[in-house]
């Protein structure tokens, strides 16, 4: 392709928060965003079907004839990470933030995919709510960020990207003709490459993260607070804020 294609992507993210920061006369709340890509086509997309749910959804499910997928971080402000460090529950601007996030995903993502439409290519929006009776994602957005070489997993289960982990990703599947990026290699989890740090499993309030794993159904049950305090939204978060990872790859 003649035009970096990454590049674009980042400003066309950029562009959307800014303006709506504007319009909306809000101080910002994400940090510069970051972009990978994965390819559409790798067996390891399959797998998921496996790792998450045997009805996760393949790039081929959302784009017919797709090539790439396309994942995208928001990271969150060091400010409302901070203020969401103490106490069991997430802090109301923290939550607000989480909310926040969630209001404006379709509309950006369909910022993104209008933007690479522009160049002739295709692209979709992949649907990601919780499959009926679980508590997992027909469309996981950081075993997608993972294939796409966005980083590795902490043992808190996100994923650690070069800008850390705290934040959310989302994605678009297309078939525009990129490289994919590769996935890493190296632990960038202090505890999972060499058993210090920790801190998360100190932090975290519903005892789901232990040296065996990741209890996705005690974390779930934690979040009944938050849900009737926050409307309905499940957010915690406290595994992802005052930690080395936060912020930073703490491999590097």
């Amino acid at each position: 392709m003649d035009f970096d294609v990454r590049e674009m992507l980042v400003e066309t993210i950029k562009r959307y928060l800014d303006r709506f920061c504007r319009d909306n006369e809000l101080d910002p709340v994400w940090g510069e965003p970051i972009v990978g890509f994965g390819d559409a086509r790798s067996p390891r997309f399959a797998e998921l079907r496996t790792v998450v749910h045997p009805e996760h959804y393949l790039p081929e499910d959302i784009l017919p004839g797709a090539t790439t997928v396309v994942s995208y971080y928001l990271p969150f402000t060091k400010d409302v990470a901070r203020g969401n460090i103490s106490g069991d529950l997430a802090s109301p601007e923290f939550a607000y933030t989480v909310a926040l996030t969630n209001s404006i995903a379709m509309e950006l993502a369909d910022e993104v995919a209008t933007d690479i439409r522009a160049y002739d290519y295709e692209a979709e929006i992949p649907e990601w709510g919780r499959i009926d009776g679980d508590i997992v994602s027909r469309w996981s957005q950081r075993h997608v960020a993972y294939l796409c070489g966005m980083g590795t997993w902490g043992i808190n289960n996100m994923i650690i990207t070069d800008e850390g982990c705290c934040g959310r990703f989302f994605s678009i599947v297309t078939n525009l003709d990129v490289e994919p990026d590769p996935i890493p290699e190296e632990e960038r989890c202090s505890y999972r490459r060499d058993g210090s740090c920790g801190v998360c499993m100190q932090k975290c309030r519903a005892h789901a993260i232990t040296p065996g794993g990741f209890d996705r159904w005690a974390c779930d049950r934690h979040g009944d607070e938050a849900r009737r305090r926050y409307g309905g939204l499940n957010v915690c978060s406290k595994c992802i804020v005052g930690m080395p990872c936060s912020f930073r790859n703490p491999s590097k």
